[in-house]
Order: structure tokens, then sequence, then C-alpha cells
């Protein structure tokens, strides 16, 4: 129900006075209370609240009990009105008599979207782009004492009526296009309808005495190697950078000292800085610097660069420090050779799926990787999204959670995608940290956005320099990308094609002023005729059928759809699955869980407009299809889980094996923005699901996978250290009762950065599922096992008796960390452990009479016991 009174008026606290102004540069941060006040444009409704900066409209409204929990049920429908209405930030701040003469800047890191700024009642001016700072000079416009800052900020329907409505659009919300804010919450196949308003980011005044620091980058233009050298470069040579404003024609020094990761300056500059806005570049030569790397390939040193502006008396009048990881990226495409293993699958699929790649002909196929630092990188990884449909909640901790769990996961790549936002600073800092690779959408998806409209090529002619700027420094940022899928039905070298103009017009002169060391990809997926060819480029391609009929299909060729799904890099690939019955009962009522065709699953798994199926009957029938049918309201929720789990460790392995063909595989997508039951690893809540463990396992640096052929069955390694290692094998066919009935061990070399048959083996009857398994494990030093298993069959005509498992808890002093020690009788089918606390694996299978060590962890000590449910699909009763 929409508000119809409004509570009491809240006084905001006004900022303390500052009683001096320090020398040079200093700020005041008009972050926390302030005043909201909302107006029904539709007619006279008010309120007014206290609300919170950064922050959502919505979450405040929330807080006082305005509008309902959105993500419970179905109860985002009656919050809603919110975009209806036009919002009023205000507060006061108090200034010192003595900051009046500085020269001052006003910057608002970002507001939520169309916005008119007032300071003392005198308008400053207008925005209307979410994604990049707005800076008001307001040194004249400040007052000792007392000072008011207004931000009224529009319904977004006061700019978008009128608007023609007849453009290509994905899920028919033609007004995002008009609107430069997060895309994907005007609705999206996998989250709800959220267009807020807000203060979504910090808001400060910048004093500065005579001179500013406008901008620092730092980039790598090329590096030397000595032979068999990975850590360190012998020389490194930078791209240096910066811009300054100087008011006043006095002697001022900008002074720049490059400090290497162990705290040694390394290099310095200085140079004298003329009136006005000045840029300057140099080149920087690094004698052995420590190079950064991505996860599961080296470490991720970072060096740190400080400028200081500096008057003739040494008085310091502006600083800006960054830091950079020394690392080359580029992009490596090349054509396939005549007579190469590569060409004849390019051909062999071309021939089996024309309607994917027909229009390509002889066209020779043609390669997609990642270099590092020269060497070829397997990019393992995901797509990201929003991890909230109002960022500005995102807190640095759960940007260190969520990314922390990809680094576990050996992801060392991620996508972020085309209709969010370009991340926060915590993003990517804790990416730079833990050395996941970010390749980077601008903020246009799924549509034919209005490039012959002056007002959108303006607002994009604005937003992609600023944009650069501000993440360019980042070692984590690989690649950019013009757009997520708006040229998709285009051929690549289509002029027309949606979004060209935009890439070849402004972002591409763009990055080639201010970034021009680091690729660029105009739209994603790229390459082919049409884009997203298979053979040619990145592919965005799910293994599984989307229509009836597909459904309607044998899935004992489940297997072979997975391989012939690799293309030369899959930059989204789909699997779904619920996540865990605990974090489903915070979003559903269990009468809602018991339901599968409850209407509560539909709504929070949304659908996707290219597909003649609703997305969650997609994921139940195919769970139905692997594992039988759904007997119980248990039975129906754990396979709705684990059969994310098995496809998603499938699509791995295979492409793991097809390496050198394939050089990436980007799930969509790694995490949640809402309270979903659709395709993310890690759900809204940060709880890893299913299929999480199955990627932190077939994702590790060396695995096995076993292939079925006409006469038997092929042992793969695929390493993807870049180092050479001895690997023990072993191999075994396993009954689901007693010993194995076959059983050999075998220790070879693996060559660095490889995937190659290790064995090939004949036939056993033995391997069906309904009586045995082949089953393969490797491990190394310093690298976790891995096991691969094979069977004959659907995984639903596994047939393992009965089974009794033991689990002996072990904790820690603190009570933040400990072990589970697992045995089971029989051969035990997806072993679950349900727990509130962090495991190092789950939902496995065990072995007759294997012992399974598990680690668990807690983020803060706790007296109270951690608690454990575990359990098996083929549990005694």
């Amino acid at each position: 129900m929409i508000p119809v009174t409004s509570p009491d008026p809240v006084s905001t606290p006004p900022a303390p006075a500052t009683s001096a102004r320090p020398p040079g540069d200093w700020r005041l941060v008009l972050d926390g209370a302030w005043q909201l006040t909302g107006h029904d444009r539709r007619g006279p409704d008010t309120l007014a609240l206290q609300a919170q900066v950064p922050g959502h409209v919505h979450v405040d409204l929330l807080k006082a009990g305005l509008i309902p929990d959105p993500f419970w049920r179905d109860q985002a429908d009656q919050c809603q009105w919110v975009e209806q209405w036009d919002w009023t930030y205000e507060r006061d701040f108090q200034l010192p008599a003595d900051a009046l003469g500085s020269w001052v800047t006003l910057e608002f890191a970002g507001l939520d979207t169309f916005a008119a700024i007032e300071l003392n009642g005198e308008p400053l001016g207008r925005t209307a782009n979410m994604f990049v700072p707005h800076r008001f000079e307001v040194g004249g416009r400040l007052r000792v004492g007392r000072n008011t800052l207004r931000v009224r900020i529009d319904s977004i329907w006061r700019h978008v009526e009128g608007k023609p409505r007849d453009a290509e659009c994905a899920f028919e919300n033609q007004e995002r296009l008009y609107v430069r804010r997060m895309q994907c919450t005007f609705h999206w196949d996998w989250v709800h309808r959220f267009v807020s308003a807000g203060i979504w980011r910090p808001v400060t005044l910048h004093f500065h005495d005579r001179a500013r620091i406008d901008d620092l980058f730092i980039g790598t233009r090329e590096i030397s190697l000595a032979e068999g050298e990975t850590t360190r470069a012998r020389t490194a040579r930078l791209r240096v950078r910066w811009e300054t404003e100087l008011k006043r024609a006095e002697p001022t020094t900008a002074e720049l000292e490059i400090i290497d990761p162990e705290g040694v300056p390394v290099w310095s500059a200085s140079c004298t800085i003329a009136p006005g806005r000045k840029a300057v570049e140099l080149d920087a030569t690094l004698s052995n610097p420590l190079l950064w790397w991505p996860n599961g390939t080296g470490a991720q040193p970072l060096h740190s660069a400080l400028l200081r502006l500096v008057d003739q008396d040494g008085v310091e009048l502006d600083r800006r420090e960054i830091r950079f990881g020394v690392r080359t990226v580029s992009l490596e495409r090349l054509a396939d050779q005549p007579g190469s293993a590569e060409e004849l699958r390019t051909r062999a699929l071309r021939a089996a799926y024309p309607e994917r790649d027909g229009r390509n002909g002889d066209t020779p196929g043609e390669s997609f990787t990642v270099r590092v630092n020269g060497q070829r990188i397997f990019c393992k990884g995901a797509n990201w999204v929003p991890a909230d449909p109002w960022p500005s909640r995102v807190t640095t901790e759960h940007y260190e959670r969520l990314l922390s769990l990809a680094r576990d996961a050996n992801v060392n790549c991620l996508r972020a995608w085309g209709g969010g936002i370009y991340e926060l600073p915590a993003f990517w800092e804790t990416c730079d940290r833990l050395g996941i690779l970010v390749a980077q959408d601008f903020m246009t998806a799924c549509a034919h956005y209005p490039e012959q409209d002056p007002v959108f090529l303006a607002a994009m002619r604005e937003e992609i320099p600023a944009v650069i700027r501000l993440l360019r420094n980042h070692a984590s940022l690989a690649w950019w990308i013009g757009d997520n899928e708006n040229g998709m039905k285009f051929d690549c070298e289509d002029p027309a094609t949606a979004g060209r103009r935009v890439a070849e017009e402004i972002t591409r002169p763009a990055l080639l002023e201010l970034d021009p060391d680091r690729p660029f990809v105009p739209t994603s997926p790229f390459g082919g005729r049409p884009n997203n060819s298979q053979t040619i480029g990145d592919v965005h391609l799910s293994p599984f059928p989307a229509d009836q009929a597909g459904m309607n299909r044998d899935w004992r060729d489940y297997r072979r759809w997975i391989d012939d799904s690799i293309g030369r890099f899959n930059s989204e690939c789909i699997t779904a699955g619920t996540p865990s019955p605990r974090s489903l009962r915070k979003f559903l009522a269990a009468a809602d869980i018991a339901d599968p065709h409850s209407p509560l699953w539909y709504y929070h798994t949304k659908d996707n407009p290219y597909t003649d199926l609703r997305q969650f009957d997609m994921q139940r029938v195919g769970a139905e299809k692997l594992f039988g049918p759904l007997v119980s309201p248990a039975h129906f929720v754990a396979r709705n889980e684990y059969v994310q789990y098995e496809l998603s460790r499938l699509i791995i392995e295979s492409a793991r094996r097809q390496k050198g063909y394939n050089q990436g595989l980007l799930f969509w997508m790694f995490n949640d923005c809402w309270p979903a039951t659709g395709w993310s690893f890690v759900d809204y809540y940060g709880t890893p699901k299913a299929a999480w463990f199955a990627m932190k396992r077939a994702f590790q640096p060396l695995i096995t996978s076993i292939e079925e052929h006409t006469e038997g069955y092929r042992i793969w390694i695929c390493n993807d250290l870049p180092w050479p290692c001895v690997a023990n094998l072993r191999l075994q066919v396993q009954p689901w009762s007693g010993p194995a009935i076959y059983s050999e061990s075998r220790s070879l070399p693996v060559p660095a950065n490889s995937s190659f048959v290790a064995i090939d083996i004949p036939r056993w009857k033995e391997i069906d599922a309904k009586a045995a398994v082949l089953v393969c494990d490797i491990e190394t030093k310093n690298v976790p096992p891995h096991r691969a298993w094979f069977f004959h069959g659907l995984p639903g005509e596994m047939a393992p008796p009965p089974t009794a498992l033991s689990c002996t808890i072990r904790s820690a002093a603190d009570g933040r960390s400990g072990s589970l020690e697992l045995r089971s009788t029989h051969y035990a089918r997806v072993v679950t452990i349900d727990s509130e606390v962090d495991v190092s694996d789950n939902y496995f299978d065990m072995l007759p009479g294997e012992v399974r060590l598990c680690d668990w962890s807690r983020a803060t000590a706790s007296p109270r016991p951690a608690s454990f449910k575990v359990s098996c699909w083929n549990q005694e009763t």
C-alpha cells in the first residue's frame, strides 16, 4: 500500500564545524544522515523520513517500515510505486570562515539518476547518469556557518515519457534505453524490477590551495623476460600520465615516486607545472620488477605511485596515491592453420551444427586466447552481476566474501556484465589483491540503443572516458568489451551492427587516447557471421535444449551435448540450480518450497524472452530427466540443487580436455542480485550453491577426466600450472560395495600448461550406472587431489545400496574452525553437509569404506558449537 501521510520531519545533524582550515588540500565528507522527502508525481501524496548517504530510497523505506521486505515471497510487487515518485535529499553542514577563500569542488561520486542539485538555494546543475562522478565548482556559493545542500531526484518517467518504444529490447522494457542507470533492475530474467533513486556513492567537498591533481595513471607498455623467469621481469616499460590544474602563476612542482611492493622507491621524476589544466606523459623503466599474475599462475605484488604538488616553499598542495601491477595483457586471435587439429574441430562443429556456424562457410576458425606477461592463460570463471538491486548497500566485507569464494574456487577471470554497474573501488581492489582478471563490459546490454539520438550519444561521450579513467589503473582489468549481446544478430563486419557506432566513434578512440595498452572487443559475443560463432572468437551458448521438443528428448546423450557446446572461448555458459534449503527458507515459505509448481518458484527464477519454456520448468525437467521422478519436497530440492553440480563439472572437464581449441570458460553467472533459484554459483546471501563445489574441484590447477569413445575410455590429465610436475594417477573400477574389481596406479610426467590423454583403456562391461563406476584420482605436490568418475547411463540409474554414514566433529579452541571426519560403509551418493559455517567440500560421492576429511570455518569466534547435518541420497533410514 502506498503511504499517504507524512511522518514527522526528521532533523539532520549538521557536520561538525571545522575550527581552522589546514594547509594544502583537504576535504569534508558529507555522508551520513540526510533528510529525505518523497512526492508522488501523479497526486498529492508525500512522506518524509531519515535517509543514509550513500544509499538508495528503497533501503531507507524498508528501514522505516514503509515498504515490506521486497525479497520475501512476492512482496516485491508491493514496492513498485517507489519509481513513480520524486525524491529530495537535504542536509546542512557547517564551514569555518577561513574555508571560504578556497578553491572548492563538490563531488557526487554517484547519483541515481536524474538529479537537480542546489546549494544554499542556488541551482548548481543537473545530472542524468548513475555511472560517473559529477563535480561542481562551488567556492563562491558557500557561507560561513550553516550551508544547505539539496538534491532532487526525478522519477525516471518524467524523462522517458514520449520516447520511441519500438526498438528491439530484451524484456520489452524500452524505457531503460534512455536511462543511464543499472539496466538489470528494470527487470531481467534473474532479478525483479527495482527502479530506485538515491545518492548511492559518497558526497565530498574538496578544498584546494592553488593547485590540484585531476588524474594519475600508470600502465605497463611492455616487459622483457629472462629465459625461464616468471617472478620478475628483466625490465618493464611503464606509461606514466598525470593531469593537474593550477589556478595562479606561482612556482609549483609535480613530484612522482614509484615504490615497489617491498616498500623500496624504484623510480622518480619531477617537473614544473604551468597555470591552467595540463597533462604530462612520461616513460618509466623499472629494473627487475616483480610481476603480477592471475590466480593460480603466480603472485599478485602491487607497486604504488605517489604524486605530490608542492610550492616553492615545499608546502604540499595536493597528493594522489595509486596502486598498480606490472603486467601485460593481450588477446591472441590466430586463424586455424590448414590441416591442424583446430581446423578439423572447426569443420566438425560446422558440419554437425550448421544452425550455429553455417554462414561462416570456409572462413578459417579463429582463436580467442588471453595472454598475461606473454603466457597463455586458460580463463576459468564466470560472469559477475551487481550483488544487490541497490548497490549502495554492498559492503567491503561482502565484496571480500564473494571474491574470496571466487579465488577459493580457483577462478582466475570474471566478466563484469554490461547490464549492471561499474563496480565500486572495493571490488577492484580485492580483484587486484586476489589475482582475478576482469573483462569489463561498458554498460549497455541486450538491446538496440538509440545511437541516432544526440542526447544518448552525448551521455556516452561523457560516460566512457570517465569510466576508463576510473578503472584503468587496476591490474585486474584485463580487457574492455563494448557491450553485452547488442550485436549478436549481426555479422562481425556489418557496419549496421547495433552498438557499432558507439564502439567505433566513441569507445575505441577514447581507449586509444586513455588506455592504449589494454585490449578492446567491440561486443560480446564477437566473431563470425553472425556474432556468436562457436568457431570464431567468443560465444554465449547453452549445452542444453531450451524448447519443449528438446526437453522431451532422450537425455542419455547429455555428455555429447556438453562436448559439442565448447567453443573457442565460452564467455557465457549456462547451468541452473536452486540454492540450499537453508537459503530458500530466507525468502520462501515452507509451503512454497514443498510445491514444485508453486508460482513463487517461477517468481524468483524469472523467464528468458528467447525461449518457449519457462526458466524454472527447464531446470526442474532437466533434473527429472537426469535423476528420475521427484518423489518428495526434500527429494525435489536436493535434485534441483545437484543438477547444476553435475552439469557444471562435466562442462568444465570437457572444456579443459579441449584446451588449445578452447581457452576460456565463464559461466553465467557467479553471484546473484537478489534471492533467486537459477543460474548463480553463489546465492544472494553469499552462500555457495552445490555447483560452486563442482567449480572449485574441476577448476583446480591439475585435474583428471574420463572420456568415453567407441572402444573404451580415455583418461585425460589437464594441467593449468605454468610449470611441469609429476602426477600420481590411480584408476579403479568400483562396485557399490566392497573393494575395487580393478585397480592400477601410475606415476606420469605432466608438461606445463597442457591437456593430453594419459591412458587409453578398453571398455568394461561392469562400468554401468546400475553396477559400478570408473574412478580416477590424481595428485601431485602442493596441489589438492582431484577425482573424476564415469558411469554408463543416466545419474538417476545409479543404484548403490543403503549406506551408513558416520561423522566425527573436531573444533579448535576458539570455535572458529575445525574438521569433519566422514566414513561410509557402501558407496555414498551425494554426501551433503548442511551447516551455518563454511565447509571445504560438499556434495561429493564416497567410495565404500572411504574416510573423507573436510575442514570447516567461520568468520568470527563463537562459544556456540557449530552444528552439522550430514546426509546422502542413499542413506540408511
